[in-house]
């Protein structure tokens, strides 16, 4: 198994991310205050007697966001490109980023003391992706678990950079990995594997969910992958580590795995999710705006609503009250899912210590509230010049005044 920074998942939630490259960027995270910080990014920086770095830095340098310069007494953290671009809204994507991260994140990490220039190292999390997508693509099973996952990469030693042959020749002997994870799990806790899968989970793509084991009442945990066959394959060939030479330390290395991020995917969305760019047009979004194309595709995760609906099984609509059972009885359930937040947040799952998946950031809606909504949306991000809300509290006003708007008859 691998290394992770456990009972931290708040802090690797997309928005937090958000948050905290943008103190980072006009604040020295090593000598910052935690009151200060916490005053930013609305999350709690416990320190006890010390400044809130010696406690987080290895969480902000994982995810690349800064590093340190200077001699070791004055040592500062500076942002890295990772949070200039995090750091401006609507400037990437949840996908855009945990891809990019899954790319980066290696085994051992710069952002730990075991990592030393011209170490052999895993891509773990890039190895989980595409062993997902193979056995979507080849199998056609949207599920694995947690424990076949880390059975195979156990059993296979891949590094993550294997060709997509190698993935899709080794995706037949997932009974084989099952039966090895469930006895490294015997032999070690899973959690820094589980929490660092469960991270990437953001992507929309992707669903992890905590189950109970059929007969022994054990819990277990599964993820989901929504793409379907075709979809799969084409998206495994373009997902590549990122390698070459390393760095001569920790920090410089940390430097330039960050300068290799930019806003903007290799792949658009609608060249693996073919409908996108038709819904962004009746939609009334701009044609061609990533950011709204992710959210219409994070909005459709099948993962996301079955989890929804099975929480809150409710038929009527946020909007405009129609209750869509009593209305359509032949059709099943009809409503979307819509998101308050800001469009380029992710899956807005929270992650958290306990696994509770709480859903206040998303309401049920209609098809053609949704659709309503989002042309609300793009008129209000116009007028404002801006491509995504700053920040929830905005997000959730320009809904609440949609609302107040409203002038359809109520449905019963």
């Amino acid at each position: 198994m691998w290394h992770w920074d456990q009972g931290r998942l708040g802090y690797f939630q997309f928005d937090a991310l958000r948050q905290i490259s943008a103190f980072a960027m006009t604040h020295d995270f090593v000598a910052a205050s935690r009151e200060d910080i916490e005053a930013a990014t609305g999350l709690p920086f416990t320190a006890g007697p010390n400044k809130p770095w010696r406690n987080y830095a290895r969480v902000l340098k994982r995810c690349l966001l800064v590093s340190e310069h200077g001699p070791s007494r004055r040592k500062i953290a500076v942002p890295t490109k990772v949070a200039e671009l995090l750091s401006r809204p609507g400037t990437v994507t949840c996908d855009e980023y945990f891809q990019f991260f899954a790319r980066v994140f290696t085994e051992p990490s710069p952002a730990s003391l075991d990592w030393s220039p011209g170490v052999r190292y895993r891509f773990p999390l890039l190895f989980t992706l595409r062993y997902l997508l193979a056995k979507r693509a080849v199998l056609h099973e949207p599920i694995t678990s947690l424990e076949e996952i880390l059975g195979a990469y156990e059993r296979t030693g891949f590094v993550g950079d294997e060709p997509d042959e190698a993935f899709i020749e080794v995706v037949g002997r997932q009974e084989e990995f099952e039966e090895a994870g469930r006895r490294a799990v015997a032999q070690e806790d899973p959690r820094q594997a589980r929490e660092s899968i469960q991270v990437i989970s953001q992507i929309s793509y992707l669903h992890f969910e905590q189950i109970v084991r059929p007969g022994s009442g054990a819990p277990g945990f599964r993820i989901i992958l929504s793409l379907d066959a075709p979809h799969a394959m084409s998206f495994l060939g373009s997902l590549r580590p990122i390698q070459g030479p390393m760095a001569a330390d920790r920090e410089s290395e940390i430097r330039r795995l960050a300068d290799h991020f930019s806003a903007g995917p290799d792949r658009g969305f609608e060249e693996y999710l073919d409908s996108a760019a038709n819904d962004v047009v009746e939609s009334g979004f701009i044609e061609g705006n990533r950011v709204k194309k992710t959210h219409l595709v994070i909005e459709r995760n099948s993962g996301l609503r079955k989890a929804f609906f099975d929480s809150r099984p409710t038929p009527l609509c946020d909007v405009c009250s129609l209750n869509t059972e009593a209305t359509y009885p032949w059709a099943g359930r009809v409503l979307d899912l819509h998101h308050l937040l800001p469009l380029s947040s992710g899956v807005h799952i929270r992650v958290s210590e306990k696994l509770d998946t709480t859903f206040e950031d998303i309401v049920p809606v209609c098809p053609s509230c949704h659709r309503a909504i989002h042309r609300f949306y793009d008129r209000w991000l116009r007028e404002a010049g801006m491509l995504d809300f700053p920040d929830r509290n905005q997000a959730k006003l320009v809904y609440g005044n949609l609302k107040a708007e409203f002038s359809g008859a109520v449905h019963v």
